[in-house]
């Protein structure tokens, strides 16, 4: 196979007050023609900035200090040696990228080199339309518009409306690439921009961009990163797609493990700015021969596994790496000889097989890894006590948010949110609330703990009914409920240190506060002294720092006397009190008294202290600030904020979405710890499956504002009933090459608006399971384009210029009908055939097919309403008359074929 990217001993660095961070440190790696090659590892690890280094894309303070990064390209070369003298950058067919000067990589990228971006909304120009930004990468590659940096040719390239008008065959190339990539109605949405797009869709956009001039080699930085797994599963197949259509060599970079596993023919797994182990994605995954990579699988949660296995600690500073193997401090393996010297790479299996793997260990016994975090126990079991019982909870957002807004006619239309929604949470358990985004999780979170109060409905809480409390009341409340947000970097205050920021609940609610009925005891451990000659007691006030179980708060002490001097350990941060007596140099007794500390400042402390130690934290941690954190030690500083005023019930959103698997196990097993220890009943929010599959008890699957399925968790996944809940389950990427996927589910389109949520089963509009009429003989498939269509003639967004033209250039002039005086079209036969052909695939009947054709001419004639009519009289579903509900049963589900 032709290598056509290859880096070789590539070092990437960057100059900061602290030294150089050695982002990328000697990286050898190749992608071939026609191949796939998934580059992974934890955040932080330089799979990035690789990328960025390939595309020669490091800004100031970073640099390529050494190495190089090849690209073969025949067609390139030839043209740089017709406009470079002698170019010392270009040898034979390949043209060194790190050597070559500016104005040649422009003319690599895009055209050779293309690459995704991660975040679509930061990477997207929201002041050009979607056109006009896949437009410019054609005019600069296949147009003639590349142009020498100056400072007016950057202003022209901001100005590009003003500056020149866009080519007719521009236009028509830009339409064809957002075609390719899915984008519906590509003619009529040229002209948006990127906020009036979905999230799927502003990826699909990026990777427009990308292939607009069909690059040889694709580079795509965390693809689906911020994407539920419907729109994950979406754009990985549109990738796959592509890919075999133009031929073309893909870099995929993700931590995702599954979709390395479903995508990649190669993976290369990095750690610390370099490539630890390399081979068939096969072997990696069924044969890791590093720690590193077997760890990171490890990580992953299977059904299998009751409890996950962390990787512990965290990637090491870059600035100051450890001799030897990097990841030797956090190796389960580790040998003296891991932590001096260069570690040589290593060949594993067959000879036939490129595996190599940066170890000195030829294998590694995986047997004692991990073995007692599967056997453990998740808890206790969830008790038949409802704690909160939500019924009918709406949340609605009016548009109009003053007189001013009505006056002027802003749209009086509310935004529902949440839209009747019921369940109940028992005490003790954790329900997993799960859906595409924009379908309302999250609002429900905050709505049911009233943080934004509900539009509608009943939100009862051990018994109270949180609609009918005062501002005061709901505030003593919160006490008991609490809530973990998303994001760990954007909810913890900048200027606040971590201490300040556990502390603030406290100082809020006046805590803590002793139980009076609460009883203290001490449970002693004695060393180098006769046990009886050691008095330790608690105050019965411990339990506001330590907090209790059955009316007893408990601290754990050890008393230890060796060689005449004393020394107590108290486990939870409490006060000891110690007195000492002695017969002579020898300690005769000792007498201990644990205590939560005199003042509220200092019991606030302790507090502090103890909530750092309950979430894995250090105690000199305090002071620091969340830049100073890692992002699982922000999520874990959030945890802490939310268990400082000793809530009974926690709402998590989305609390491990942004992180790395080993972090994200860590904090399933400290959220799992934390449940069974202070007897907490979690509400989970996730859009990953696989996560809430772990931890939950119960699974409720949200739908645009409504509750559609509700079941046991492994009932769920054993059984899904509902359409919507199958299509997530089939998304849900296997961290396996060997797992089936030819019978995944692909949902086409978004979510839609909830300002005008579909009538009946709000899922009907993607659903591909939707019922056709009793007396219709037509495929499910069929049934569906033909409820597309509907969808686009209702919504008036078929693009009919398009498709005349389309008509026009197949020669018939008929296209050019117009409306005649009685309302009907002359000659309009091609342009409904060509709207008909774009729309549907499968062959209707004769009677069918006519039903169709009348309502596209009256599309034509632009008479929608009318052919929205033809079309609904016809085939209209129960699915759109009829809203289901959801029942009471042990595992309900809110569709008309569950009914049945």
């Amino acid at each position: 196979m032709r290598n056509l990217l290859s880096l070789s001993d590539l070092r990437t660095q960057f100059s900061t007050g602290r030294g150089r961070v050695k982002a990328v440190d000697g990286l050898d790696l190749t992608v071939g023609e026609g191949e796939t090659v998934g580059l992974v590892g934890e955040s932080g690890s330089g799979k990035s900035v690789t990328a960025l280094s390939a595309m020669g894309l490091v800004d100031d303070p970073g640099e390529i200090v050494s190495g190089s990064v090849e690209l073969e390209s025949a067609r390139l070369a030839e043209e740089f040696r017709e406009e470079y003298t002698n170019p010392a950058f270009v040898d034979g067919d390949v043209v060194n990228l790190v050597d070559a000067p500016e104005e040649a990589l422009r003319a690599v990228r895009g055209r050779e080199l293309g690459m995704i971006f991660q975040d679509p909304m930061t990477s997207l120009n929201p002041s050009l339309t979607v056109g006009e930004q896949v437009a410019e990468s054609l005019r600069l590659h296949q147009y003639g518009g590349r142009r020498k940096d100056s400072w007016f040719n950057a202003v022209r390239e901001l100005l590009p409306r003003i500056s020149r008008d866009i080519d007719d065959e521009v236009v028509e190339r830009t339409i064809d690439v957002l075609e390719s990539v899915g984008i519906p109605e590509p003619g009529a949405r040229v002209d948006e921009y990127p906020h009036e797009f979905s999230g799927g869709m502003r990826q699909r956009v990026l990777i427009a961009i990308a292939l607009a001039c069909q690059p040889r080699v694709l580079v795509a930085d965390e693809p689906t990163t911020a994407l539920d797994v419907t729109i994950q599963a979406q754009i990985l197949d549109l990738i796959d797609d592509l890919q075999e259509d133009l031929g073309m060599s893909v870099l995929m970079i993700t931590h995702d493990l599954g979709v390395v596993a479903e995508t990649c023919d190669r993976v290369a797994v990095m750690y610390a700015g370099e490539i630890v182990e390399e081979g068939p994605v096969e072997e990696i995954f069924h044969n890791p021969s590093h720690p590193y990579t077997y760890t990171l699988l490890e990580s992953l949660p299977s059904e299998e596994k009751e409890r996950l296995t962390p990787i512990e600690g965290n990637v090491p500073d870059l600035i100051d790496m450890p001799e030897g193997c990097h990841f030797a401090p956090r190796c389960p393996w580790a040998q003296p000889e891991c932590t001096s010297g260069e570690i040589p790479y290593k060949q594993h299996g067959d000879d036939a097989v490129d595996h190599r793997s940066k170890c000195i260990l030829d294998d590694f016994d995986t047997d004692e890894y991990g073995g007692d975090a599967i056997e453990s126990s998740t808890g206790t079991e969830p008790s038949d006590t409802p704690l909160l019982e939500v019924d009918g909870m709406q949340k609605y957002y009016e548009q109009a948010d003053g007189l001013l807004d009505r006056f002027l006619g802003a749209d009086d239309r509310s935004v529902k949110a949440v839209d009747g929604i019921d369940f109940t949470v028992y005490e003790g358990e954790t329900l997993g609330l799960v859906g595409e985004s924009g379908c309302g999780k999250s609002t429900a979170g905050r709505s049911l703990l009233h943080l934004t109060p509900p539009t509608g409905g009943r939100v009862v809480f051990s018994g109270t009914d949180l609609s009918g409390l005062d501002s005061d009341e709901l505030r003593a409340m919160r006490r008991d409920m609490q809530m973990i947000f998303q994001d760990p970097l954007s909810s913890l205050d900048p200027r606040m240190t971590v201490g300040q920021t556990i502390r603030e609940p406290l100082d809020v609610h006046d805590l803590p506060v002793s139980d009076p009925d609460v009883r203290g005891e001490a449970d002693v451990t004695v060393t180098g002294i006769d046990a009886e000659r050691v008095s330790v007691t608690a105050s019965d006030e411990i339990d506001a720092i330590v907090g209790s179980s059955n009316g007893v708060a408990t601290a754990t002490v050890t008393v230890t006397v060796a060689d005449g001097e004393v020394d107590v350990a108290v486990e939870e941060r409490l006060r000891a009190e110690v007195e000492v007596e002695r017969e002579g140099d020898v300690v005769s007794g000792v007498t201990v008294r644990v205590t939560p500390g005199d003042s509220t400042s200092e019991r606030r402390r302790r507090r502090v202290h103890q909530l750092l130690d309950a979430v894995g934290l250090e105690v000199g941690q305090y002071d620091r600030y969340p830049h100073e954190l890692s992002g699982g030690q922000r999520q874990r500083v959030g945890i802490a904020r939310a268990l400082a005023v000793d809530p009974d019930f926690i709402v998590a959103d989305e609390p491990v979405s942004a992180l790395d698997v080993s972090v994200q196990a860590q904090i399933l097993n400290l959220l799992e710890d934390l449940q069974e220890r202070f007897g907490l009943t979690y509400l989970f929010i996730a859009h990953d499956l696989s996560v809430v599959r772990h931890i939950s008890d119960r699974v409720a699957v949200m739908y645009l504002g409504e509750i559609v399925e509700v079941a046991a968790t492994d009932e769920l996944f054993d059984d899904p009933r509902h359409p919507y809940t199958q299509a997530l389950l089939s998304a849900i990427p296997e961290p396996d090459p060997a797992a089936e996927t030819d019978d995944r589910i692909i949902l086409e389109g978004d979510v839609p608006s909830p300002i005008n949520p579909p009538s009946g089963c709000h899922f009907r509009t993607r659903c591909p399971q939707v019922i056709p009429p009793a007396d219709l003989d037509i495929e499910q498939a069929a049934y569906r384009e033909v409820m597309d269509l509907r969808q686009r003639v209702e919504r008036e967004s078929l693009d009919v210029e398009t498709a005349r033209d389309a008509a026009l250039d197949a020669g018939d002039p008929s296209a050019e009908a117009t409306v005649s005086a009685d309302g009907g079209t002359a000659g309009a036969d091609a342009v409904v055939d060509e709207l008909r052909e774009s729309h549907l695939s499968h062959t209707l009947s004769p009677e069918l097919r006519g039903v169709v054709d009348r309502a596209l001419e009256r599309v034509v004639a632009d008479d929608w309403d009318e052919a929205s009519e033809i079309l609904r009289e016809r085939f209209e579903s129960v699915c759109e008359r009829d809203a289901p509900e959801l029942g009471e049963q042990a595992h309900p589900a809110a569709c008309h074929l569950v009914d049945e």
